[in-house]
């Protein structure tokens, strides 16, 4: 019997016009309506009906929203399973990553990259 210690993370599911992302769940605050905070705009692309938000916090505990189509669920996924997309293929550099969610891929998304109200936004 093997006593090896799977690390798990918990990642939120959404969609924004027909595309599965996911989010690390300790990034998140809470889900919300689109007025409950400023808009970070549509860095993953413009939300179809755009009527929920995954609200987080900016530097300041600013809270921010990420307008999305809705929730899909939230997974714990071992670490194992998740994979480091390089640079130079990520579609932004708001995508980190990709998880295989059955037969389904998920980009994994940096909620903290997509604000633009961070500081270290302002220098780029």
């Amino acid at each position: 019997m093997s006593d090896e210690v799977v690390e798990t993370v918990e990642i939120v599911l959404f969609d924004i016009a027909g595309t599965r992302y996911g989010a690390d769940m300790t990034q998140v605050r809470r889900i919300g309506r689109h007025d409950d905070a400023d808009s970070v705009g549509a860095p993953l692309g413009t939300p179809l009906e755009g009527r929920r938000a995954i609200i987080f916090a900016s530097s300041g505990h600013h809270e921010v929203a990420l307008l999305i189509d809705g929730v899909l669920g939230v997974h714990t996924v071992s670490r194992g399973e998740l994979r480091r997309l390089p640079l130079a293929a990520g579609p932004s550099p708001y995508i980190i990553g990709a998880w295989l969610d059955r037969d389904q891929a998920v980009l994994l998304v940096d909620l903290f990259a997509t604000n633009p109200f961070r500081p270290e936004a302002s220098h780029a």
